[in-house]
């Protein structure tokens, strides 16, 4: 069993280490333990990858979320489809608590900005259904990070609403593309991550170190940090929580829903006229009970009415995002 100041350990490796050469170095525990407390964390199941966190669009993506009604005897044939494309990072069966007819299949999908309207094209060819789109008009709260002491909840995202559109990329050279895809998945867990990185992309660790700092400054990088699988660090129930909001109130709404410790991702998405809904969040709990109780402490603190709360069913794919690779 962790001790209280190895899950503070990981609730801070989850913010982010430094970008320097020795980053696990910088902590309140000696280097080596900090390693071996990663190393088990792997191993037990409880990290999903210790890595970089880039924002999709400052690398020239287009992410959007997508929805299908599926009928029951193709769910997993239509998930499995979905699930196979390397722009798909998450795919979930998503049911309503209440009693309403919605979509049941939902799933994540980034492609780069000039491929993405021919592969979704294709994308929905294949699976033969009405795909609903739903991308982000505002993100109100994003990169969660999992309190692992007292089970609460953090964000160390973007403080404020940011507009879909209002981010510019530029091109990245073959070596930063190289880098990205050194990084984006999972990086060595030793003394020197940086140097081994380097030393697999032929690169010096100084470019490195300076290519990465560049890029958090421009918000390319987000942080480099550990992700953790929410199940095994307790959280077991996940759901998707939506609200039709005025569009005069949407942004205070947002506001006030994202700044629940609970709440781990917040969003305004386009209403569908088969899904009049245009506020998202999503919450972890222990169990559906506190989920169902959460949902409603949230819809009558912030004020809010109208709203459905979706349950995850069976996930078909949770993955990191692989950029810059081909299908």
């Amino acid at each position: 069993m962790r001790i209280a100041v190895e899950n503070r350990i990981l609730t801070q490796l989850q913010r982010g280490v430094e970008l320097v050469s020795r980053p696990f170095q910088t902590l309140e525990i000696p280097e080596a333990k900090v390693l071996a407390l990663l190393h088990e964390a792997q191993s037990d199941g409880l990290l999903r990858r210790f890595g970089g966190i880039f924002d999709a669009r400052h690398l020239g993506y287009k992410s959007i979320l997508c929805a299908l009604d599926v009928p029951d005897e193709l769910l997993e044939e239509k998930a499995a489809i979905i699930s196979n494309h390397l722009g798909v990072t998450h795919c979930y069966e998503r049911l309503p608590v209440g009693d309403g007819d919605y979509p049941n299949l939902w799933f994540t999908l980034a492609m780069l900005e000039d491929e993405f309207n021919s592969g979704f094209a294709k994308l929905r060819e294949e699976l033969g259904l009405e795909l609903s789109q739903l991308p982000a008009i505002r993100r109100f709260k994003i990169d969660v990070v999992f309190d692992l002491a007292p089970h609460g909840r953090d964000e160390t995202g973007s403080g404020s609403p940011v507009p879909s559109d209002a981010v510019s990329c530029c091109g990245f050279s073959e070596r930063e593309k190289v880098l990205v895809r050194a990084m984006d998945q999972q990086m060595p867990l030793v003394e020197r991550p940086f140097s081994t990185v380097a030393e697999q992309i032929g690169e010096s660790e100084e470019f490195v170190l300076t290519t990465l700092q560049a890029w958090k400054e421009q918000g390319v990088l987000r942080r480099i940090g550990a992700i953790l699988y929410h199940r095994e660090a307790g959280f077991k129930n996940n759901a998707m929580c939506v609200w039709p909001v005025p569009e005069d109130e949407i942004l205070s709404a947002g506001q006030r829903v994202a700044a629940r410790s609970e709440v781990t991702h917040c969003y305004q998405r386009p209403r569908l006229d088969a899904f009049p809904f245009n506020l998202y969040a999503m919450i972890h709990t222990a169990n559906q009970e506190e989920t169902l109780e959460l949902f409603k402490d949230i819809s009558s603190a912030c004020g809010l009415s109208g709203g459905e709360l979706f349950a995850s069913g069976r996930e078909f794919k949770k993955t990191s995002m692989q950029y810059f690779r081909e299908e």
